[in-house]
């Protein structure tokens, strides 16, 4: 059904029995790959005391597509690199202000879901009820512009704050965070212009599916050649599981998730996203806001992979750098934890969805323990 706030519930695993204060995890998916592609976490929700609420995003199955007026928000970029200042910096402030309403859309069905389905407040001073978003890979778009809008949202008959006790970014790259390529091989098929369209999807399924083994330093993760053992996630998959979880046309070009990424990543608009989500208001004494400050101490954690692609433990190096430089200047900076899947791809919640619904709930283990 579709929520309130626009969202389509992909599957609600339902309130466990005999846990009064159980804990939501509300999932938003990435690029193609639609809710079911957390469809292995239903299946142990039960046993761990979770309630599992799966969203499919505008455009996926189940779903209102955009009007012409929001598709009219995505600009168009070409493959060439753009040069006109003016329509860079108009292209970044609709992109910035479509995922502004993305985020609303978001907080709207968080709302509709808990009034809908009794979704029980989080205790304070424990890890007892309460919601867990999670943004998994383009999904945790979704999270940094909640993050970074919610001030801005009216507090309706409930007030979220009292519910959202963690935001997850699950296993997005670096690029979909903001941060610049590193000048050495900053390979990505998806940007290989000297592929076609069709080819380039093609070369990064199996890249994106597939299994790496890393160095520590930026300069040793490996950008290309995945492990032949385990085998790509896509190769394990039947074509039952291929039709369940993937939903092609928003990522064809002209598609909605193709424009918007490219556009976000050509024109800038990930890095303020990632920076209005992580950056607290240095005094927000005395200052008065809808929600937002209330929000200060949502903790946001990184949950990753350490087999994915290159530009996760990429991403996961630069937040930490990030949030040191921020604690030595002085700037606040809001809670960030990390927990990594040990072995894991950039699929860990089909491989490995055990370890998945642990990262997502409790604390840091594996190779951030």
């Amino acid at each position: 059904m579709s929520t309130a706030g626009g969202l389509y519930v992909h599957h609600d695993s339902g309130a466990p029995a005999d846990h009064g204060d159980y804990t939501t995890l509300m999932i938003v998916h990435g690029y193609v790959w639609h809710g079911g592609t957390f469809s292995k976490l239903l299946p142990l929700a039960a046993a761990q005391g979770v309630r599992v609420i799966l969203l499919n995003r505008r455009e996926y199955p189940g779903t209102t597509p955009y009007t012409e007026e929001e598709r009219a928000m995505i600009p168009h970029v070409p493959d060439k690199p753009l040069t006109d200042e003016e329509q860079i910096r108009s292209g970044k402030r609709m992109l910035l202000s479509f995922m502004r309403d993305r985020a609303l859309e978001l907080y709207r069905t968080i709302e509709g879901l808990v009034v809908e389905r009794h979704i029980p407040a989080a205790r304070p001073g424990s890890q007892a009820g309460g919601i867990v978003l999670v943004g998994w890979s383009m999904g945790a778009t979704w999270m940094t512009a909640l993050l970074t809008h919610v001030s801005e949202f009216p507090v309706g008959a409930l007030n979220l704050r009292d519910y959202v006790r963690r935001v997850v970014l699950s296993d997005p790259p670096s690029s979909l965070l903001g941060y610049p390529y590193p000048k050495e091989d900053p390979y990505n098929p998806f940007f290989d212009t000297s592929l076609t369209h069709e080819e380039r999807l093609k070369v990064f399924t199996h890249w994106i599916t597939s299994y790496f083994a890393h160095g520590d330093a930026p300069d040793a993760l490996e950008r290309r050649r995945g492990l032949q053992t385990p085998p790509p996630t896509i190769q394990s998959m039947s074509t039952e599981d291929f039709e369940a979880t993937v939903h092609v046309p928003p990522g064809v070009p002209g598609g909605a998730d193709w424009t918007l990424l490219l556009g976000c990543i050509t024109l800038g608009a990930y890095a303020p996203l990632r920076e209005g989500a992580l950056y607290l208001p240095a005094d927000a004494e005395g200052k008065k806001t809808l929600a937002g400050d209330e929000w200060r101490d949502v903790e946001v954690r990184y949950v990753w992979g350490d087999r994915s692609v290159w530009e996760v433990p990429y991403a996961a190096q630069l937040l930490r750098k990030e949030a040191g430089d921020a604690e030595k200047r002085g700037r606040p900076f809001r809670r960030l934890t990390f927990s990594c899947i040990r072995g894991a791809n950039h699929f860990a919640q089909w491989d490995y969805p055990e370890e998945s619904l642990r990262a997502f709930l409790v604390g840091p283990e594996g190779c951030d323990a």
